[in-house]
């Protein structure tokens, strides 16, 4: 397995939060909407900015959002993505700006298996755990 990666759901807020992920943590990100698409034609006109794919690519990190257009989503704590961080700066840097607008579940620190983790409830409603391994930091 090369790699996995995280994909949210949400309510028409696609590109303000993969921009604000975006502005949380550097990369590149591209979208594509109902309006670049086949369905374009069979698609409301309200729904054409609606992004069916948008994709944040932070080295070999990839975080992916689209806008639910079938119904409700349903929001949840089922999905949570791990962000596993190379230093103390990087940790604190990612959890502060995630925690803009959002709530601290975990606040950040020296956890009892000597990580420095925190968990945020971003702004969207989704669910960031940060961890930086504290140990074997000589090598």
């Amino acid at each position: 397995m090369e790699k996995i990666s995280g994909s949210f759901t949400f309510n028409g807020e696609c590109r303000e939060a993969l921009t604000f992920y975006k502005d949380c943590f550097g990369g590149e990100l591209t979208f594509m909407t109902m309006a670049d698409t086949p369905m374009k034609d069979k698609t409301p006109p309200e729904k054409l900015d609606l992004v069916i794919h948008g994709e944040l690519n932070i080295g070999s990190t990839t975080i992916m959002g689209s806008d639910h257009n079938m119904g409700e989503v349903i929001q949840g704590n089922a999905v949570q993505l791990c962000i596993h961080c190379t230093s103390e700066d990087e940790i604190t840097r990612y959890f502060n700006n995630l925690a803009r607008g959002g709530k601290i579940i975990d606040p950040l620190g020296i956890k009892f298996w000597g990580d420095m983790f925190g968990v945020i409830l971003d702004k969207y409603e989704k669910y960031w755990l940060l961890n930086y391994s504290m140990t074997d930091k000589t090598k």
